[in-house]
């Protein structure tokens, strides 16, 4: 019995080591069909997509016609007031801008007729921006105030420097001297020009008159310095 049960076991021992042994050994030939029938790994499919792209809208081109505007020429009504005028030689009307030597506006006929209306639709009588020459007015500008002679310049003082000055300005309506304008000077350089100015605008004067009212008229001086 001993024997039967040994010989047993040792066929059993010898079965289940070839049992492990044909198992060890198609393990592989498993992996290699399991292998084979299994789903290949697919391959990246690419995906090309074409964009398109639409042409911007062209530009409408609106044309403007443009239309030609006639303007009409109006000519305004000239004036033709009335001017105040001196018996044979004419109104000498002063045009120069600093009361100088420039053209003058000269008109005939008497003065006895009426003030001009003034230009425009004012009511002024005329005169008072007229500058007139001495003669041609009812009474001439008159100096009323102090009259002292002007200041010596110092440096002529200092060398003894003798000069003539003359000056043009104009008295106007409130007697007050303006717009002076130096006609000669000499000598030059000593500042007999700036004393006379000085003293010629410190002067007060009788306005011109013309028709009982004050206008404006041109002025002649001479300054003389002496040397002391």
């Amino acid at each position: 019995m001993r024997l039967m049960r040994a010989f047993e076991k040792s066929v059993l021992l010898v079965a289940a080591m070839a049992v492990n042994l044909g198992l060890y050994l198609l393990v592989p030939y498993i992996q290699v069909l399991i292998r084979k029938n299994a789903n290949p790994p697919k391959a990246p499919v690419a995906v090309v997509r074409q964009l398109e792209f639409s042409p911007p809208p062209a530009e409408r081109l609106v044309k403007h016609e443009i239309k030609e505007i006639k303007l009409a020429s109006l000519d305004p009504p000239q004036p033709n007031p009335a001017r105040p005028t001196t018996p044979g030689g004419g109104l000498k009307i002063d045009l120069s801008p600093a009361g100088g030597e420039g053209q003058a506006l000269l008109s005939g006929g008497d003065r006895t007729g009426g003030i001009g209306g003034g230009t425009g639709n004012g009511t002024g009588n005329g005169m008072s921006a007229m500058t007139y020459e001495m003669g041609q007015t009812d009474t001439d500008a008159k100096i009323t105030g102090p009259d002292p002679a002007p200041d010596y310049p110092p440096r002529a003082n200092r060398e003894g420097v003798s000069g003539i000055v003359d000056l043009v300005f104009v008295v106007n309506e409130m007697g007050r001297a303006e717009q002076i304008t130096v006609v000669k000077e000499e000598p030059n350089g000593y500042g007999f020009a700036g004393a006379a100015i000085a003293r010629a605008k410190a002067l007060q004067f009788k306005p011109a008159t013309l028709q009982k009212m004050a206008v404006r008229q041109k002025f002649r001086r001479r300054y003389t310095f002496d040397a002391p």
